[in-house]
């Protein structure tokens, strides 16, 4: 054989081989779809305090897992303890005003019954003076003093009553419902609430991460001084070409593989998928549109964002941002799932590799 002859069958050779790659990919970029672009994601919180003042006491370590009520680090409690016991005051003088109140209603009561009975002996003195008055034993005068005495008596008896309702308005409802106890209730209540603020612990199950609080800091009321990342809430987020997303349905079969974990293939269910990504969002800011400018014949495809959950448990030594790689599996031959799983394997040792 001629060494051209044996050029040209390695050519046909390497060129079936090209057209044997190239069909695979194309038919595996559509039934079992595969991305790099994958990371585990943990929710974090930013641990902020809701009041202001020196924080005195750090009770959790970098990297430390707390539970959720945790003591996490506490804030200089004296200007609050004061502020509750100002309103316990408060509230003690609220109780002693009500109570001088209630005594004042009992002596208007003594009083309006004081000149209720008053005003009667003075009608019923009037009375009698206008029986005597045809017996000329009365004089005009006596009786114009005693009508005189009436009027005044009306007067007075109006004048307590008043007195009595004023008492009354002042000192509104009994008991709790007391509108002066009200809010005194309410302001140590508030105060007592800042207080219990001055403790800041864990919302949720975590890990403490890049700690840098310190005893002595000045902390702002919702300033963030530290992050937790939650733990038990994982979820693994990858983005597909759109295109290749056409013939998965939900809850299809998944594999993962992590960079920090070579050579291992979890299983995993796609749980969801977003169903838009930043680009197409509008927003009502007032701007003309702006149209995309490329002379690109070829445009990049458009990514869209899923999300897988693992049937086993996360590996706790994976952080959140690991780096992953996801392939759905949009059909049910036992074949080519063996197929992808292998090239997930081997992925997996390459990008550890790598």
């Amino acid at each position: 054989m001629t060494a051209d002859k044996h050029f040209n069958r390695w050519m046909r050779r390497a060129g079936g081989l090209f057209l044997l790659v190239l069909a695979y990919v194309l038919m595996a970029d559509m039934v079992i779809p595969m991305t790099p672009h994958a990371m585990v994601q943990r929710p974090v919180l930013t641990i902020a305090p809701r009041v202001a003042g020196e924080v005195v006491e750090v009770d959790v370590a970098n990297n430390q897992k707390v539970k959720a009520g945790q003591l996490l680090f506490r804030i200089d409690p004296s200007d609050y303890e004061l502020a509750v016991q100002k309103a316990e005051l408060a509230l003690g003088s609220a109780q002693q005003t009500n109570d001088n109140l209630r005594a004042q209603l009992a002596q208007a009561d003594a009083a309006v019954s004081a000149s209720d009975a008053a005003n009667i002996e003075k009608n019923r003195e009037l009375k009698r003076l206008q029986s005597l008055r045809a017996t000329k034993v009365v004089s005009q005068q006596a009786l114009d003093q005693a009508a005189t005495a009436v009027d005044t008596s009306a007067a007075q008896l109006v004048s307590a009553k008043e007195k009595r309702r004023a008492i009354r308005v002042q000192l509104g409802l009994a008991g709790d419902q007391n509108l002066l106890v009200r809010q005194a209730q309410n302001q140590l209540d508030s105060a007592q609430l800042a207080l219990s603020r001055t403790d800041v612990r864990a919302p949720e199950d975590g890990v403490v991460s890049n700690l840098q609080l310190v005893s002595g800091i000045q902390a702002q009321a919702k300033q963030s001084l530290m992050s937790l990342v939650v733990t038990g809430k994982e979820r693994i987020a990858a983005d597909f070409r759109e295109k290749t997303l056409s013939g998965i349905g939900d809850k299809a079969r998944a594999w993962v593989v992590f960079d920090a974990l070579p050579g291992r293939v979890f299983t995993a269910v796609l749980s969801s998928r977003d169903l838009g990504v930043a680009q197409g969002q509008l927003s009502p800011n007032g701007r003309l549109a702006a149209p995309e400018d490329s002379d690109r014949w070829v445009r990049d495809a458009q990514r869209v964002r899923i999300y897988v959950e693992l049937e086993d448990k996360l590996p706790p030594s994976l952080v959140t941002g690991s780096r992953a790689t996801v392939m759905l599996a949009g059909t049910d031959s036992g074949l080519l799932q063996w197929v992808g799983k292998t090239q997930m394997r081997i992925i997996s040792l390459l990008h550890y590799v790598y």
